[in-house]
């Protein structure tokens, strides 16, 4: 069992490359990682801690009886739109607090396996300011350079050892979805 995580900065079409492959893949299990719930900033980072250890819990526990009922190793999926991933970029710029401990996680977690994906759709700055739909942290060129430069460092940074690094424009325009999620599925099925 393959899993796949999508990130990136708001409006790069996560949700969008999320549905097409729901659609066109065996999907076993499908999260969508939420923002924080909290008041305070403490508040958040503790919400975030153990959400992370609670769906790495749920995934472990899904892989262990998939294991268990001795399936084909090929099929099957679990999908994460955005992850732990996020939480060293906003974390870092928005909660300004050290997220490094998400790689503890990655470490209990095996998450070294060979069967993990790591996929982050990035954009232009520019592009996505132009694109922005008013509920992103940050709307101008500064920060979203910011944010594009955290997400490529965390991924970078990422014990998982299959990482592909996807540019959803040309130009002032989007990619086409499919193109996209073809690109993800032959370099990560083929």
């Amino acid at each position: 069992m393959k899993t796949i995580i999508i990130e990136g900065c708001d409006r790069v079409g996560k949700d969008t490359v999320c549905n097409g492959i729901k659609l066109t893949a065996d999907c076993l299990l499908y999260r969508h990682w939420l923002k924080p719930k909290g008041q305070t900033n403490d508040e958040r980072v503790n919400y975030q801690k153990t959400t992370f250890k609670k769906e790495f819990d749920l995934r472990k526990s899904f892989l262990d009886d998939w294991y268990l009922n001795d399936n084909d190793k090929n099929s099957d999926l679990i999908l994460w739109n955005r992850s732990h991933i996020g939480e060293y970029v906003y974390g870092k710029l928005y909660r300004d607090y050290d997220p490094n401990w998400i790689y503890n996680l990655e470490n209990l977690y095996n998450f070294s396996d060979n069967n993990i994906y790591l996929v982050m759709l990035y954009a232009d700055p520019d592009f996505l300011c132009e694109n922005d739909d008013g509920h992103s942290f940050s709307s101008d060129i500064e920060g979203k350079t910011q944010e594009i430069n955290l997400f490529h460092e965390a991924v970078d940074k990422s014990l998982i050892p299959n990482k592909i690094k996807i540019k959803v424009n040309d130009g002032k325009r989007y990619r086409d979805r499919k193109e996209i999620r073809k690109e993800i599925f032959d370099r990560i099925f083929n």
